[in-house]
Formats: C-alpha cells, sequence, structure tokens
C-alpha cells in the first residue's frame, strides 16, 4: 500500500524572513535549551494532532504553516496520511538538530526534530516535526511530515 507523504510548505513573508534573520543574529543560542522548548511545544501539538483536534492543531501551527495550506485542506492531509496508522502511541526521539537555514525554508529559528513513532499493526513511523520561533506566538509547528519506518 502507497501512503501519501504528508508535507506542509514552509511559507513566509520576505518582511517576516529578514526580521527573524535579524533576531537570530543578535544573540548567542543555548541549544540544549532551545531543542527542549521547541520538543515541548511539539509534544503538546502532537498530542491535538493525536486526540483529532486537527482544526486546533492548525490554530495552534506557526503563521507559515498556515499561510501554507489551508485549515480545511490541513485537515484532509493529516486524515489521509495518519489513517492507517492510527493510533499512533509511544514516541521516542531519534533526531534533534537546531538550524537558522533549513533547507527549502527561509532563515530563522527552527528545531528539526524526528520521533519513532509505535502504531497500529505493531508498526512504527517516523515523524518529523519541525517547530520555529514564531515572533511573540513563541515556538510554534511550521511543519509536519510521517512515513513508515522502513
Amino acid at each position: 500500500m502507497t501512503v501519501p507523504l504528508l508535507r506542509v510548505s514552509l511559507v513566509t513573508s520576505s518582511l517576516a524572513a529578514c526580521v527573524a534573520a535579524a533576531l537570530a543574529a543578535q544573540a548567542p543560542v543555548d541549544t540544549a535549551a532551545t531543542i527542549r522548548t521547541a520538543d515541548t511545544a511539539a509534544h503538546a501539538w502532537l498530542a491535538l494532532v493525536d486526540k483529532g483536534e486537527i482544526a486546533k492543531s492548525w490554530d495552534e501551527a506557526a503563521l507559515s504553516f498556515q499561510l501554507g495550506v489551508t485549515k480545511t485542506k490541513w485537515t484532509q492531509l493529516v486524515v489521509s496520511a495518519r489513517a492507517p496508522f492510527e493510533p499512533f502511541g509511544a514516541r521516542h526521539q531519534i533526531m534533534a538538530r537546531y538550524t537558522t537555514d533549513p533547507p527549502n525554508a527561509p532563515p530563522g529559528r527552527y528545531v528539526l526534530l524526528q520521533y519513532k513513532t509505535d502504531v497500529s499493526g505493531g508498526r512504527q513511523v517516523v515523524e518529523t516535526v519541525i517547530p520555529t520561533l514564531d515572533g511573540t506566538r513563541g515556538w510554534r509547528v511550521a511543519g509536519y511530515y510521517v512515513r513508515l519506518e522502513q
């Protein structure tokens, strides 16, 4: 069975990208603390998705996420991508990396997180969650991908 890979583009205005890049360059970053904070935000956001509160997960996502996909389309994408694996169980972090220059996204402050997640049928998926520092809103998810563990 082919499962669609869920992708949400990271989109933002050039002005916001310039401001984010300037702010990121101003002060040194405690990457360990930043990763912990972003991981906490990612888990809170994933909890919404796990509970089926898909529309609320869109509301709580980064502005760049919301600009990249409508709430209606997000709901459709999540249902089609996650349905073959439901329910989602325990997550184990397998990667965490702070970056200011991720591929295919404007400069800013991001944490790339990957989790190996238990799903139905004794299988596992890899979930990639990309929180970004979203202005005064704090760390918000800007990207989410899920694929079957090979």
